[in-house]
């Protein structure tokens, strides 16, 4: 624990920390739904209609109801982990990479409606799972390199 604690500049800090691993994966998740439905609109050259819309929304709930059948077997009730972020994790650049890539490939090469079906599953099982993968991973193999579990 640091010598400052209790000021309130240390307190501050320490607050914002906590807030920004607490925000991390929604805030991530924020910036690739923008991007993805923005190479949809860009490829497609006119604004998504409510159809459009829905579309997307139903190819994200599939995305994530196909993340939670994988990893919970559909089990009713989970028990969750903390998940440790380092501050380098939180800047979510392989996940948003990971998105560009699959929402770009979807705008460009699923034609118009089906693309916004694609690129809602896309957006979401290539964000969770690329975050997933950043987070248990690479911490594994920074562990080891610093010799820890």
């Amino acid at each position: 624990m640091s010598s400052d604690a209790g000021r309130p500049e240390e307190d501050y800090r320490l607050g914002l920390r906590a807030l920004l691993v607490q925000m991390a994966p929604p805030y991530g998740f924020t910036l690739a739904t923008f991007a993805s439905a923005g190479l949809d609109v860009h490829f497609q050259g006119h604004p998504p209609d409510p159809w459009d819309i829905l579309l997307f929304l139903a190819g994200a709930f599939t995305g994530y109801a196909i993340m939670a059948a994988v990893t919970t077997g559909l089990r009713l009730r989970l028990h969750p982990r903390p998940i440790p972020m380092n501050s380098w994790q939180m800047v979510h650049v392989i996940p948003l990479g990971v998105v560009f890539l699959l929402a770009l490939a979807s705008a460009y090469f699923v034609g118009y409606p089906l693309a916004w079906f694609t690129n809602g599953a896309a957006l979401t099982l290539g964000y969770l799972g690329s975050l997933a993968w950043v987070l248990r991973f690479l911490r594994r193999r920074e562990d080891a390199m610093l010799g820890g579990a």
